[in-house]
């Protein structure tokens, strides 16, 4: 069936937006967008979103909806590692007959602030599956592995996940960090997503101690984290950055998605210039714990720069209309033309990118995924509008052609 899809602005590639215009959908896939006065020329079932802002989908491009609990439970910190020590303690003694609830819960808040994917960082074995299949949220999962569950390459939930023809799931491979994973382990999990023709992502440069572990200086990953672990991580490598370290033993040239990246040195950003490592930047959570923000400047102009909130372990929130607009406030001072356009372009064609879904999702274009959200508007302005909602103004949600919400 063709739907048709009105409103007073489309938002489209290249930072631009069309004005009294409807998209029209066969089945889930966007097949054109005409004027208005066209509709009568064919038979169409309208979605007439009158004063609205239509665009695509946001794709929170980092998330751990499993860690939603953790938000009531941990302690105030003042050091990334302090920090991290909470959450393995509070990993090994939580109850995990309650992850299925906190997953729903962080569905519900990320659906209601207009996100129609998803890069989910999945690391119960699949306890978080179920929960995110029902709901119909378009899924980039991210099945994490450490030292302590390097055995889980071989379970067979994952097993089953890679036989898995769910056009709205795309199974990716997340060995967690260069310091949970013994060098040999990382280059084992690195082979495996080859084999199985999966990509991959990484946590990279989130903190100051990890840059310091790699570089073989004193930090407190080893003096005060390694003793939680059952044994500790044995990298074998001259002293560099994370991502020197890992686009050394990279050799197959995968592709790997690299999460935070906020400290970076000069020859890092050369590193990527040249590899084009796609990259998810979440900086409400560097700051929340205690690090600092990405280099923006460099990845405001960075193709492949997406966007994630993480999760509440590491967040206030994760609605993504809070990571937008906080990301606008401080995206201000470093573009000076039209940066509400760059921020909402890496908030959905950026994040697609970092996601390796750009071909399918991202923009309001012929052929690609009808993954559709609508604002009221609020300004005259198409992408300041955007930047001035809240979760009451979202007025339509579609994912792959199916209308999610509708006021």
């Amino acid at each position: 069936m063709f739907q048709a899809v009105k409103a007073r602005y489309i938002i489209t590639p290249n930072q631009s937006f069309l004005t009294n215009s409807a998209v029209i959908i066969n089945n889930n896939i966007i097949s054109e967008i005409i004027p208005n006065y066209q509709l009568a020329k064919k038979k169409y079932k309208v979605i007439d979103l009158k004063n609205s802002v239509l665009l695509p989908g946001f794709i929170n491009s980092h998330v751990h909806l499993e860690l939603h609990w953790t938000q009531k439970l941990l302690n105030p910190f003042n050091s990334f590692p302090d920090w991290l020590n909470q959450i393995i303690s509070l990993k090994k003694n939580f109850d995990n007959s309650k992850i299925s609830n906190s997953v729903k819960k962080g569905l519900e808040e990320s659906l209601n602030s207009g996100v129609t994917t998803i890069g989910e960082i999945s690391s119960y074995d699949g306890l978080d599956y179920k929960p995110i299949i029902k709901s119909g949220i378009r899924t980039a999962y991210f099945y994490e592995i450490a030292n302590s569950t390097i055995s889980n390459i071989n379970s067979k939930f994952l097993q089953g996940l890679l036989q898995n023809t769910n056009s709205l799931f795309n199974l990716k491979i997340f060995p967690h960090s260069i310091y949970s994973l013994d060098t040999r382990s990382l280059k084992k999990v690195l082979a495996f997503a080859k084999k199985h023709h999966t990509q991959l992502g990484i946590h990279l440069s989130e903190s100051v101690d990890e840059i310091n572990y790699a570089m073989k200086k004193k930090n407190n990953l080893e003096d005060k984290v390694f003793s939680k672990f059952n044994s500790k991580p044995k990298f074998d490598s001259r002293p560099s950055t994370p991502l020197e370290y890992l686009d050394r033993i990279n050799l197959f040239r995968q592709i790997i998605t690299l999460v935070h990246m906020n400290n970076l040195s000069s020859d890092d950003l050369k590193i990527l210039k040249k590899r084009q490592y796609p990259v998810v930047i979440c900086p409400r959570s560097n700051l929340y714990l205690n690090q600092k923000l990405p280099n923006l400047r460099f990845f405001m102009n960075y193709k492949k720069t997406g966007l994630g909130t993480d999760g509440l372990s590491s967040n206030i929130s994760i609605n993504f209309l809070d990571e937008i607009n906080f990301l606008y406030l401080n995206a201000k001072k470093i573009l000076i033309k039209n940066p509400e356009r760059r921020i909402l372009e890496i908030a959905t064609l950026g994040g697609a990118k970092a996601l390796g879904l750009d071909n399918s999702i991202g923009t309001i274009e012929k052929n690609k995924k009808a993954d559709l959200i609508a604002f009221d508007l609020k300004n005259k302005d198409p992408y300041l509008s955007v930047m001035h909602s809240n979760s009451g103004n979202l007025k339509m949600s579609m994912i792959d052609g199916k209308i999610i919400k509708l006021k």
